[in-house]
């Protein structure tokens, strides 16, 4: 004889969707979800739980730091088979299944999409630091604060010279910038270039916007930061403009 046919979901929740072929399964669901007990405690630090096998879950990756988890295409590991899933979903297959609807964002963590909300379109800050009283939108963000500013730990050293920098991010602005001499940051209206779209912000607000040079250059001067060194000489009572221009 064949396998018995699987139980249907005959057993539904009053209070919400949730289907289950075990009774025992939906008390346990009205327990934890809808009357928020937390009846199984960890025995090592105060989270409470509602099922026992979220008590074991937890202990097993938080206290054990098990990862049991491993990614068959990278040398990542988790703790969770579910996170397993959403990585590979989100790194490996580069799929964006949670949209933001305020923009065209889109995310492959759902709680990649509600930090996005959060910080961006709520404009939260809900990390403040103990120290200073900086707020991030992000606990990371604070953590890297604290690490940077506080701790003034530089963590990520150059393999290419003695530059050490407390930001990943930092590091790889300049391997980029001085080590591989890169300018991908274009002026739309000048022939400069940068290696830092803050560097090019200073030259479109000091160069194209400056009113008292427009009035006395016109509209083509030449970027004064990037390539060429402008030394305005102004004699007489006519407000004569004397240009001396010098390639770096």
């Amino acid at each position: 004889m064949g396998k018995e046919p699987t139980k249907s979901r005959r057993h539904a929740c009053p209070q919400c969707d949730y289907k289950t072929g075990n009774v025992t399964d939906l008390r346990k669901h009205v327990r934890s979800v809808h009357e928020q007990r937390r009846d199984h405690a960890c025995p090592q630090c105060d989270a409470a739980f509602g099922q026992a096998s979220n008590l074991s879950r937890h202990v097993r990756t938080v206290h054990e730091q098990r990862k049991d988890h491993a990614c068959p295409q990278c040398n990542a590991t988790f703790g969770e088979v579910g996170h397993l899933r959403t990585h590979v979903r989100a790194v490996h297959e580069q799929r964006r299944d949670h949209a933001c609807p305020q923009c065209d964002a889109a995310f492959g963590r759902a709680s990649n999409l509600q930090t996005h909300v959060r910080t961006v379109h709520e404009q939260r800050k809900d990390h403040a630091c103990p120290q200073c009283g900086a707020a991030f939108g992000r606990a990371d963000s604070l953590k890297a604060h604290v690490r940077v500013e506080h701790e003034q730990r530089r963590d990520h050293a150059c393999p290419l010279c003695v530059a050490a920098f407390g930001k990943a991010s930092d590091l790889r602005r300049h391997v980029r910038t001085v080590h591989e001499k890169r300018r991908d940051h274009a002026c739309p209206q000048c022939d400069a270039a940068f290696g830092q779209a803050g560097h090019l912000r200073t030259h479109v607000n000091t160069v194209h916007r400056c009113r008292p040079c427009k009035q006395q250059l016109g509209d083509a001067a030449p970027g004064i930061w990037s390539h060429t060194l402008l030394n305005l000489v102004q004699s007489g009572k006519g407000n004569t403009v004397t240009l001396a221009t010098a390639s770096f």
